[in-house]
């Protein structure tokens, strides 16, 4: 399906706001150009969930950009969606990848160089590396890498990264210099005073990054 698609990701932080403006919202983000949206609601309820993502699902064929979801098995097959991202405490990989089918994306997320040489072998797609600063979307993080850090995942990795944690239009540029395929985020959407602009700036920063 569609190639590089974990370039610029939007993580979902809907909470309690209603879907409708919700949606608008990813809608704005999409028109400007993220690549892809991974559905990350921690507290909502399973019939909610469902039905958000139905909806978002819906949005985001309209634009060919590919959903993926969050730690949920059985979501990610209700929904048709392009594949799953796992911690390392949820679903095992290889009983993921047994119930999604060898079509499906499966990323997982790593917080030590010894999980990324772990993760050589497995049958993935992505590594999810984070976070590479500190932020306040998830104030528990086991490691924060730091560039540096980053640097040293992409001597290691064999699977494509895409870094999370506190990256905005002020550090892509070096986050995708020092090693990042791509980047997800949930601030630097959420937060934007102009989520039309910032998703632009964010896409303009990667191409210059990767062509630099």
């Amino acid at each position: 399906m569609q190639e590089n698609f974990w370039q610029l990701t939007l993580v979902t932080n809907k909470g309690n706001t209603p879907t409708a403006p919700y949606l608008e919202f990813i809608e704005v983000c999409l028109k400007a150009g993220i690549t892809c949206v991974q559905l990350r609601e921690k507290s909502s309820p399973g019939e909610d969930l469902m039905d958000f993502g139905s909806s978002l699902k819906r949005l985001l064929d309209l634009y060919n950009v590919p959903l993926i979801v969050n730690d949920d098995i059985d979501l990610c097959i209700k929904l048709s969606a392009f594949g799953i991202h796992l911690g390392q405490s949820d679903t095992e990989v290889t009983e993921a990848r047994s119930a999604i089918g060898a079509d499906k994306i499966i990323g997982l997320s790593v917080s030590t160089i010894e999980q990324i040489q772990n993760s050589v072998t497995l049958p993935i797609d992505y590594i999810g590396v984070g976070a590479i600063f500190p932020t306040h979307n998830k104030p528990d993080v086991e490691t924060i890498w730091g560039l540096s850090g980053l640097r040293q995942a992409y001597l290691v990795s064999s699977h494509p990264i895409v870094a999370i944690g506190g990256i905005d239009e002020s550090n892509t540029f070096s986050v995708i210099n020092s090693g990042a395929d791509g980047i997800a985020a949930i601030g630097a959407f959420h937060q934007a005073a102009d989520p039309f602009l910032t998703t632009k700036n964010l896409i303009k920063i990667i191409s210059e990054a990767k062509n630099d």
